[in-house]
């Protein structure tokens, strides 16, 4: 709240080093989506699904972290992920790819909301709208009025707590029960979770390697922070966070484990009332607790700031709506608060499950994988044609869900923004050699 400049409550006073880069980034994407999707994943598609998810993040954050070399060694400058589209591509493409970052980023918040309704729900059992309504007022404060200081003072405690419960708790179950009688109890019970020749699954992890590629390199957060850490640090910090993150699914992953080896569930609350009437130690329930409620109030926290920042930067300043500081800064609060009631209604409206809300999306992300790696290794201006197949390929995609399936239009999705690009380049590409050779005439 008490930030001297909008560029300070954008950025930070300083650039972090790896440390302070690699806490903001679990701040980040230790989300409620990791403790609650990794174990519904390894319901739905067995033991494989859940080491699957970690395994997929982990990839997708190293990869990113050879993007993101190359986009500070070509525009150090940037602040956000907007300014740097805004240097590569043409006013028709930069519009298409702000609106479908606003679009992502609400999206994200509304799973976070849903996460921490699952969250109140198994804790206090308050109306809905009460639980939503005090979480988002929380996230708004210290995130849209606290800006980038407060995040970053919060972080640690948060991180820490999240370190904490994905060792302490697993590490407090598998020395009171062994681990053979878990074993035993999953290959009892749940034998399903032990086959990894299942198709379901091996569509579940292809789409997944597409949605979650999809989504690192265009996290809106992610960018924010690759313009804060120092340049000759990113490669490293990135890599060793995603070496750190898969940790924490497969330890949630293990953790629901020993809730259910002893019998079965019908859903994700029916576990978590089983794991509560497991840890019978005090100090684990309230480690559990502190580590998912951190878990969802650092992600929506983050993304809530990033959003803003971009929306005051990248929409309102370049229309002169804006000239002061302090102007702008009173502009993110006021934007703040405004997406708070967006994600507020629509929590309160329409609640899904985890995983139907994570593939919902998967046709946008998967459609926006191979553009992004066009635009951020193509030299000068990309064409407008490349942002303009996200929206063909993820409209034709919506078109043949029904008839194909969830995951295969997912895998449609990319393949058709690749086909629209080569043949748009193609076409390109002989208008260009044919205006040349008439020219030459």
């Amino acid at each position: 709240m008490n930030s001297r400049s909008f560029r300070e409550y954008v950025q930070g006073s300083i650039q972090i080093g790896m440390g302070m880069g690699i806490i903001s980034l679990l701040a980040r994407w230790v989300t409620g989506t990791t403790i609650l999707s990794s174990p519904e994943s390894m319901i739905k598609y067995g033991v494989f699904g859940g080491i699957g998810y970690a395994f997929l993040g982990a990839i997708a954050l190293f990869v990113f972290s050879f993007i993101g070399k190359k986009v500070r060694g070509e525009f150090p400058d940037c602040l956000t992920i907007g300014d740097y589209l805004k240097k590569k591509l043409h006013p028709f493409g930069y519009w298409i790819m702000i609106g479908i970052l606003i679009l992502t980023s609400l999206h994200i918040l509304y799973i976070q909301s849903m996460s921490a309704s699952t969250l109140f729900h198994f804790l206090f059992n308050l109306p809905l709208y009460i639980e939503i309504f005090i979480f988002i007022c929380f996230c708004v404060l210290f995130a849209g009025f606290g800006g980038l200081k407060m995040i970053h003072g919060l972080a640690g405690f948060q991180v820490i707590t999240m370190f904490a419960a994905a060792i302490l708790i697993p590490l407090y179950f598998f020395v009171k029960e062994g681990v053979q009688p878990v074993y035993d109890g999953i290959k009892l019970y749940h034998p399903y979770m032990l086959v990894i020749d299942h198709y379901d699954l091996w569509g579940f992890l292809f789409s997944g390697l597409l949605v979650g590629f999809g989504q690192f390199f265009f996290d809106i957060t992610s960018w924010h922070r690759l313009f804060m850490i120092e340049a000759k640090k990113i490669p490293l910090t990135f890599s060793l966070t995603g070496l750190i993150w898969g940790i924490f699914p497969l330890s949630f992953s293990c953790l629901f484990i020993i809730v259910i080896f002893t019998g079965g569930f019908t859903d994700i609350q029916s576990i978590l009332v089983g794991l509560a009437n497991k840890i019978t130690t005090p100090f684990f329930f309230i480690l559990f607790v502190l580590c998912a409620f951190n878990a969802i109030t650092s992600t929506f926290g983050a993304v809530l700031h990033s959003l803003t920042s971009l929306i005051v930067l990248n929409i309102i300043e370049p229309l002169k709506k804006t000239k002061s500081d302090q102007q702008k800064i009173r502009m993110a609060y006021l934007l703040s608060v405004v997406i708070g009631v967006i994600i507020f209604f629509s929590t309160v409206i329409q609640s899904k499950n985890i995983i139907e809300l994570l593939f919902y999306s998967g046709n946008v992300y998967s459609a926006l994988l191979f553009p992004i790696l066009v635009i951020v290794f193509s030299k000068g201006k990309t064409a407008n044609y490349v942002p303009l197949s996200i929206i063909i390929s993820i409209i034709l995609s919506y078109v043949v869900q029904p008839y194909v399936g969830e995951f295969q239009s997912i895998w449609l999705s990319s393949l058709f923004s690749i086909i629209i690009i080569m043949i748009c380049f193609a076409i390109s590409l002989f208008t260009h050699k044919k205006n040349f050779t008439i020219s030459d005439k």
